[in-house]
Order: C-alpha cells, then sequence, then structure tokens
C-alpha cells in the first residue's frame, strides 16, 4: 500500500510539474455586429499538444469563459466541446476593445497544491479603447501592444488584485516552441524581444504559500497561473 501511495503522489506531482495550461485564441481583430468565434485550449503550447476534450484533467472541461464589452458589461460566453477545444462565439454590438476572460479553480489538489488557472485574449473592434485586463482576473499579465511590429521590445505588466506584481515568474513562448524565461521587476514589468511573427504565448504565474482545504483535499499552497496571447507581426 505504501508503495502505491508513493507512485500516486510521484505521478501528481510529475504531472503538476509539467507545462500544462489553458488559454484562449481568436481573432485580434473583430467587426461590429459580426459574430466572433473563440475557442478555449488545454495542453503544452510549446510542445504544440492541445489535449482531447474528452482527456481534460479533473473538471477542466467546466471552465466558463467571459466577454467583458467596453461599457464594463460582462457576459459568458456559451462554451462547447468540438475534439481539442471549447468552442464559443459573441458578437459585439459596439466599437472598442473587449476581453475575454477565465478564472477556474482545478478541483483536484496536485502535489499539495490549489492550482488556480487563467486565461486572457484581447478583440479590437473598430477604434482601440482601454481594456479591462488589469482587473478581469486576479493573476493578470497585460502587454504593453496587443500586435506588436517588428522585434522590438514589448513590455509585459504582471497584477495580482490589480497591484502590480514584482517577481513573478514570466515565461514567453513563440510559434515554433522557443521559450524565454523573465521574471517582473519592481514595476511589475518584464520585458521581451520577440524573434520570430506569429502567436506568442505568455504565461505568468504566482505561488502563495497558505493552507486550506478545497473538496475536503487538503493543500499546503495555491498556484495562480495566467496565459495571454500576443500577436507579433513582421
Amino acid at each position: 500500500m505504501k508503495k502505491i501511495t508513493l507512485s500516486v503522489a510521484l505521478l501528481l506531482c510529475a504531472f503538476f510539474a509539467s507545462a500544462h495550461a489553458v488559454w484562449i485564441e481568436t481573432a485580434l481583430k473583430g467587426t461590429k455586429n459580426k459574430a466572433q468565434d473563440v475557442r478555449v485550449f488545454l495542453g503544452e503550447y510549446a510542445a504544440n499538444e492541445r489535449d482531447s476534450v474528452s482527456n481534460w484533467f479533473s473538471n477542466m472541461k467546466d471552465v466558463r469563459l467571459f466577454v467583458t464589452t467596453p461599457a464594463g458589461t460582462r457576459e459568458e460566453i456559451s462554451l462547447k466541446a468540438d475534439g481539442r477545444s471549447l468552442n464559443g462565439q459573441f458578437t459585439p454590438a459596439t466599437e472598442g476593445t473587449y476581453t475575454l476572460t477565465i478564472s477556474h479553480t482545478v478541483e483536484t489538489i496536485y502535489g499539495e497544491a490549489r492550482i488556480e488557472y487563467y486565461a486572457s485574449a484581447t478583440v479590437v473592434v473598430g477604434k482601440e479603447s482601454a481594456s479591462h485586463l488589469a482587473g478581469g482576473t486576479f493573476l493578470s499579465v497585460v502587454p504593453g501592444v496587443e500586435e506588436p511590429k517588428g522585434f522590438s521590445s514589448v513590455p509585459l505588466t504582471v497584477y495580482k488584485d490589480k497591484a502590480p506584481l514584482a517577481a513573478a515568474k514570466v515565461e514567453v513562448i513563440s510559434p515554433d516552441g522557443w521559450v524565454k524565461e523573465l521574471k517582473s521587476g519592481e514595476n511589475g514589468v518584464a520585458n521581451f524581444s520577440p524573434v520570430q511573427a506569429g502567436q506568442h504565448l505568455v504565461e505568468a504565474s504566482y505561488t502563495e504559500k497558505v493552507e486550506g482545504t478545497h473538496h475536503d483535499q487538503p493543500y499546503k499552497s495555491v498556484v495562480h497561473i495566467i496565459t495571454h496571447s500576443v500577436q507579433v507581426k513582421k
């Protein structure tokens, strides 16, 4: 029994240490009164692996996706499983910047940690307006530019509960799997210079040393993970 318990513990720790994350994919530019397609994935972006929804672990299939309008109104987007993603749509009624967000608590405790997954994306309809990224989720990452042109430096600001977070771990993953590890400074900012065009996934994480129980399962820390896609143009 001890050997089995140890094996399970090691398996869970190995799973927790993997690069699995949830992220949102959608076109950066939208059109007023036209349906905008949105897809939610779970997997390892650096390895170009998107898990089949039927294999999503714990309660991950229960993620909920919301859109915040330029005026600040928040609505849920209905999602439907389709192979390796959860798909949904929303129709922008006005011009401005729309903010898509996911905040999800994993039901199962892994490696004595409770996992909080967040994901965000931006859709600009017509004239760009201020986004709601900084306060859209408990942990958030806000790029200085959503569609950087060329390979110049791009600032990424990490926020925890709407305040800049220093010493946060930040990873930027390019379309071909190149990974750049960064750490946010005292002002919550980390800078990266893309090396190629295409969709880059930004992932920031923060661990709280706090104990508690979740669904009658004890944990000793809470791991917060946020992803956000940035489209780099040549």
